[in-house]
């Protein structure tokens, strides 16, 4: 258990060189790289070609059902 009433004495010389220590190691923040036309065009075609294979699925399903 800690007792809150009496803070421990701070060394404020030392707390200012950790703090410019840590400031130093903070990542800078990075913008997204945009993507390039055959990166597009390539997710545009792994979608159509995931969307075809569920449909794929489906038609197989509702085949061996006999629905159709």
């Amino acid at each position: 258990m800690t007792n809150d009433s009496n803070p421990r004495p701070v060394n404020t010389k030392l707390q200012v060189e950790i703090d410019a220590k840590l400031n130093q190691r903070k990542v800078q923040k990075i913008e997204p790289k945009r993507r390039t036309r055959i990166e597009k065009m390539t997710l545009i075609m792994s979608w159509f070609m995931v969307i075809l294979m569920v449909g794929g699925m489906f038609y197989a399903a509702v085949n061996a059902l006999g629905w159709m």
